[in-house]
């Protein structure tokens, strides 16, 4: 399923959405648990060991999934997503960490991570959310289009269901 993708600037005009699942870890064994896991589900599966290396790889291709460490050296994996975020991509992001820090989840959600899985991962429960999320993702790609990113009266980049704007709002209403 490659279709293309001009995300609303100029210099990702040759951008192609791939049925790939990009899994951005700098643990070598969480990238071989996860790319095993999905493959063994019939998704492809490309994997990072930095956040710099997976951005560069989002200038020709960009995934219908990824997982995305929160910590990693040099930058970390909010400062990647919100990197992702401002190039207008909405791929559903699994953000993961083995710190169970609620304000990392928080800070992650509002910065358009889909989900947050605990580390280890548990592959039982990984495989249902990445079918919804994918399902999700190709959902909105037929009602609204992979280039149709621009903001609307909320001043929001992608469009929330009923449920997401609840669980936003309550998310806010946590933080203040």
């Amino acid at each position: 399923m490659e279709q293309n993708l001009v995300p609303g600037s100029e210099r990702h005009q040759d951008v192609k959405v791939v049925s790939e699942i990009y899994v951005v870890d700098d643990d070598k064994d969480m990238r071989e648990i996860l790319e095993g896991s999905l493959a063994a589900q019939g998704f492809p599966v490309k994997t990072f060991e930095d956040g710099d290396a997976f951005l560069q790889a989002t200038t020709e291709r960009v995934p219908i999934c990824v997982f995305l460490d929160v910590v990693m050296p040099r930058r970390s994996g909010l400062e990647i997503l919100r990197e992702f975020r401002a190039r207008r991509y909405w791929t559903p992001v699994f953000l993961t960490s083995a710190r169970d820090d609620v304000q990392t989840v928080v800070e992650g959600m509002k910065n358009g991570a889909h989900d947050y899985i605990a580390k280890p991962v548990d592959p039982c429960e990984l495989l249902p959310r990445v079918h919804n999320a994918v399902e999700m993702w190709l959902r909105r790609m037929e009602t609204r289009g992979a280039s149709d990113f621009s903001a609307n009266e909320n001043r929001e980049w992608f469009r929330l269901t009923p449920s997401e704007k609840e669980m936003l709002l309550l998310m806010r209403l946590m933080d203040t």
